[in-house]
């Protein structure tokens, strides 16, 4: 079902099926959903949603927008799952996948079709993500696990850190694209399956591109595609985030690493855990965000037997607390 907003004649398929999938984002929607038409002014669309959380948002979605193509919700399935149910409902020629806190900027789409087809040999394309400064967000550097990595953050020297201060402007080709601003060919997506439904809530987009570049497949990042990404949606240091992004990148580590390196990866995740919890332990009465970086590293550091063998051991955990960790 195509948008109102969209060109598409009687019977023609749209150019991009934007997927949005909402956890209690009832605060954050309507910036969202009012983006989009603006920001595809020269490319037909549709819009398809899915509520994984206590019904409120999509309530508003049907009384507010009624040209929002509603999916029925099958429960709190996890992002993987809630996209893979979208796409499977889509018309479009390219999957674009839409988190509900983000906000897109005038053209923000036509400039990603534009890229889509200055770059056309590759199977994704995302946009710059800005934090509420307009300046590009840590949603940029996403990377593909490795020990490097995890061994640099035990440092302090995160490659991702460092990062963050390339040219934004320019496309440029990368190894991820965040998934909560970026396009997928709709072949290419189906070639692999789209998301895996094992992931709950991070890593599965890094999974997804880590699957796609073992097809030969590259990506591109868009530097007049941009859009705001309210990464305070949800509290960014919560403990029970982190938990999950734990478990997140140890499901990476099970299921393309050898036993060796899940296991280095399960004692550079803990080790690091441990130091900024022992940091927030000790200084953390003087400085409130040592505090909190403590704080949220506590379930990591002391329960280790919940994220290190991926999510299978805490995939009930966020079905029961009303903690927002979208």
């Amino acid at each position: 079902m195509a948008s109102t907003f969209a060109s598409t004649s009687v019977g023609e398929k749209p150019t991009i099926s934007v997927l949005v999938v909402a956890y209690n984002s009832a605060d954050v929607i309507d910036a969202c959903l009012r983006s989009i038409a603006p920001a595809c002014r020269n490319h037909s669309f549709e819009v398809l949603f899915v509520d994984n959380g206590d019904g409120s948002t999509e309530a508003r979605v049907a009384d507010d927008f009624p040209w929002v193509q509603i999916v029925p919700s099958q429960g709190n399935v996890g992002f993987a799952a809630g996209n893979n149910l979208l796409a499977a409902h889509a018309d479009g020629e390219y999957l674009l996948l839409l988190n509900p806190d983000a906000e897109l900027e005038a053209e923000a789409l036509d400039a990603l079709m534009h890229g889509a087809k200055e770059h056309h040999e590759a199977a994704a394309w995302g946009g710059v993500t800005l934090n509420r400064d307009g300046q590009p967000d840590l949603s940029n550097t996403v990377c593909l696990p490795s020990l490097g990595e995890m061994a640099s953050r035990v440092v302090g020297r995160s490659s991702a850190a460092v990062a963050i201060h390339q040219d934004f402007t320019r496309d440029a080709r990368v190894d991820v694209l965040s998934g909560s601003f970026v396009m997928f060919s709709r072949s290419a997506w189906d070639e692999v399956g789209g998301l895996d439904a094992s992931y709950f809530l991070y890593s599965e987009e890094v999974d997804l591109f880590y699957r796609l570049g073992q097809k030969g497949y590259s990506f591109w990042r868009i530097g007049k595609a941009r859009g705001y990404h309210d990464l305070g949606h949800g509290e960014p240091l919560s403990e029970t985030r982190l938990l999950y992004r734990a478990a997140g990148t140890m499901q990476f580590a099970r299921l393309h690493w050898s036993k060796m390196h899940q296991l280095l990866a399960f004692l550079l995740l803990w080790a690091g855990a441990w130091q900024r919890y022992l940091v927030g332990l000790l200084i953390g009465s003087w400085k409130s965000h040592y505090r909190l970086v403590g704080t949220s590293h506590r379930s990591i550091a002391l329960r280790p037997s919940l994220w290190r063998h991926g999510y299978h051991p805490i995939k009930g955990l966020l079905a029961q607390t009303r903690e927002n960790v979208n």
